[in-house]
């Protein structure tokens, strides 16, 4: 493992909060990438990590729920004399964005793949749960998956499989969860009359806690994730399971997540095949606030 703290290895109970600045740190300097996207974009960061100061960062980098709408204003930003797409990409590759995780998620350890109550997949645009319910498909396939999502209106240029009035509960239902009970053991659909990630992620975190005891240090769960997503989605049931049940995964041994790679492009590419760096940057930001977060 690099000895550059990154999204891959940041630890929570290890790093806190103080550790989040020094993510992807420029050997030269030392500064993190979180403190220069900061300087980019105006933004005086806080002394120590905060969630207000950093959901300040996110509303000038990154606004919009869908990343790939904020790339014309970054672009703006960064590119002066500067080249832009060379300045987003290193930010991007020193974050550890994209790298693939098997982790549990408070003290970053390596997980096993056996012996998990469930395994979450949230809802997500039509290419993130593709990708999730991949990853369930080839590598776990003794696991019982719960599916998460809420009634957010899809869009037809998601993909060929997205119908016109289609929400992520109904691409779930009608797509995913056909394509994984073929290869998992069970799944089970939790559906939310929500768009609000906390409030879908909340419903399945106490859907989960009415069938298992949380209080029981035998009971472990995992999250299905994808590249750059992660952390915000991991962190999100973590903190919802918690405040169900305080004292679960407090030592960070029960709840983990796992996430494929992805490729970074440099914006002119299928973002189906490579990660624009310029949206990059405002999933780095909500990364960072929602590792502030965690209890």
């Amino acid at each position: 493992m690099s000895d550059t703290l990154t999204f891959a290895n940041y630890s929570p109970l290890e790093h806190g909060p103080e550790g989040i600045y020094l993510i992807g740190a420029n050997p030269d300097s030392g500064s993190g990438v979180l403190t220069e996207i900061a300087q980019a974009f105006g933004h005086e960061l806080s002394a120590i990590p905060e969630e207000a100061n950093l959901g300040e960062l996110i509303s000038k980098v990154g606004p919009a729920k869908e990343l790939q709408e904020n790339i014309e204003q970054v672009q703006a930003i960064l590119g002066t004399e500067q080249d832009a797409v060379g300045i987003a990409r290193d930010w991007v590759e020193r974050s550890g964005l994209l790298t693939p995780v098997e982790r549990s998620f408070a003290n970053g350890n390596e997980t096993r793949r056996t012996g998990y109550e469930v395994a979450f997949i949230t809802g997500g645009v039509r290419n993130w749960m593709q990708r999730r319910a991949q990853i369930a498909s080839d590598h776990l396939p003794s696991w019982n998956v719960m599916l998460v999502a809420g009634n957010r209106p899809m869009k037809t240029t998601e993909g060929p499989d997205v119908v016109e009035g289609m929400t992520e509960s109904d691409y779930m239902r009608e797509v995913i969860q056909p394509s994984l009970d073929s290869h998992v053991v069970t799944t089970r659909l939790v559906a939310v009359g929500s768009g609000s990630g906390n409030e879908v992620v909340a419903a399945g975190a106490s859907d989960f806690a009415d069938r298992a005891d949380l209080a029981d240090p035998r009971i472990s769960a995992i999250v299905v994730s994808n590249a750059g997503a992660w952390v915000q989605n991991a962190g999100q049931f973590r903190r919802a399971l918690r405040a169900i049940e305080p004292g679960f995964d407090a030592g960070g041994r029960q709840f983990s997540v796992i996430s494929d790679g992805f490729e970074l492009g440099t914006g002119a590419e299928p973002t189906s095949t490579h990660q624009n760096p310029f949206s990059a940057l405002g999933q780095i930001a909500r990364n960072t606030q929602e590792l502030t977060r965690q209890p």
